[in-house]
């Protein structure tokens, strides 16, 4: 799920206008942007990712996304090739796109709250023993 989790922090950082953490229900990749994707979005996504993303085309006024990446499952198994540390989504549903925004709002919280490095909120993190709360 770790694939997800970072997309779906990509993509929060890569919308402009909004810092609310607002879930995306669908799955297809062009609907994860405010509105229509551009260079500088794509950009920010693969920045935050810390791997080369293929590029965008220009045609007709717009950005397109490439061909091969349709939907996130798409992108997710991309990245994981970049990182393969990176645990990819065990079933391909929006039930699992959906937890991992939550997830990651979740993160931003913790991380916040308790002054920690979001790279270390994980899920597997123990986070109520690590803060000696237990």
């Amino acid at each position: 799920m770790r694939v997800l989790d970072e997309l779906a922090d990509a993509f929060h950082a890569a919308r402009v206008r909004s810092r609310a953490r607002a879930g995306v229900s669908s799955v297809e990749l062009k609907d994860q942007f405010e509105y229509r994707v551009t260079a500088k979005r794509w950009a920010a996504v693969e920045r935050r990712l810390g791997c080369s993303l293929p590029p965008l085309s220009y045609g007709q006024g717009h950005w397109w996304l490439p061909d091969e990446l349709e939907m996130v499952w798409d992108l997710a198994e991309y990245v994981h090739r970049s990182h393969p540390d990176w645990e990819p989504p065990a079933e391909c549903i929006t039930g699992a796109w959906r937890e991992a925004q939550v997830f990651v709002g979740v993160r931003a919280v913790l991380a916040d709250a308790g002054s920690l490095d979001s790279a270390e909120v994980v899920r597997s993190a123990r986070l109520m023993a690590d803060l000696g709360l237990e």
